[in-house]
């Protein structure tokens, strides 16, 4: 069972932030992986070179598998070309493709990925903060699970001045453990024929922790508890074939060119 791999890797000190983060007090990591940061924040920057310095965000929140780049891409006017996206799930791809994931007996890199969790969220903060610096326009791409977090992203952005959008994909739980199965299983085949670093891994019980009584997960009522900090913002529900806005500010314009 991967789960149990993971446990036991855990369990062996084997997550990143136990084996090479020697003061956690201080946030240093070990220089290597210092330099292995620098340069993946490096590489994704130029990747958006063109991107403007506008200072203009996009949070974009929902549980995995929601459809956030699919809302994004095909129901807004979003030019990703404009953008300099972060995403932590992108981020362990790319630690994957460098080798920077624990290397375990069955597993693939990407369903070892839960080992890199901290050190993918500390890259993620390094590219916001040299696109933050420069003013250069982002998307964060994020669950919205954890109110702080989601609150420290929003209060960074408007210590820096920024403009921010939102947009939230929801789901429901039952929904979420399926698509999360499918895309782990499909992830697996690639890996399989020797495509990617498969498929990461997200446990049932992991999504339905997130279940909410009057939201439906935890991730929307976070949404809820932010909306206000933003400039425009809706609701897209994605439980079936096609997203379907079913809440949004008054002076919503998906319309109009991001």
């Amino acid at each position: 069972m991967i789960g149990e791999r993971l446990d036991w890797a855990r369990d062996e000190g084997l997550a990143t932030d136990k084996r090479h983060l020697p003061d956690p007090a201080q946030g240093i990591w070990a220089r290597e992986r210092r330099d292995a940061h620098e340069a993946i924040v490096r590489d994704l920057y130029e990747e958006s070179a063109s991107a403007p310095c506008e200072r203009q965000a996009i949070m974009a929140g929902g549980l995995g598998g929601a459809g956030k780049s699919t809302v994004l891409d095909r129901y807004t006017d979003v030019d990703r070309s404009k953008y300099l996206t972060i995403n932590p799930d992108g981020i362990k791809e790319e630690m994957a493709k460098r080798g920077l994931i624990p290397k375990l007996e069955g597993p693939s890199p990407m369903e070892a990925s839960d080992l890199v969790h901290e050190e993918s969220s500390h890259i993620a903060y390094m590219l916001a903060d040299r696109a933050l610096e420069d003013g250069k326009n982002v998307i964060w791409d994020i669950t919205m699970s954890r109110p702080a977090s989601t609150v420290q992203r929003l209060d960074a952005l408007d210590e820096a001045g920024y403009s921010i959008r939102g947009v939230f994909v929801d789901i429901g739980i039952d929904v979420a453990v399926q698509r999360a199965d499918a895309r782990h299983r499909q992830g697996h085949e690639d890996y399989r024929s020797g495509i990617g670093f498969g498929g990461r891994l997200v446990p049932p019980e992991v999504i339905r922790a997130q279940a909410d009584p009057d939201w439906g997960s935890v991730n929307r009522r976070t949404f809820e508890q932010v909306k206000s900090r933003l400039s425009e913002w809706a609701v897209y529900d994605n439980n079936g074939a096609v997203p379907q806005v079913v809440q949004a500010s008054q002076d919503w314009h998906p319309e109009e060119e991001w």
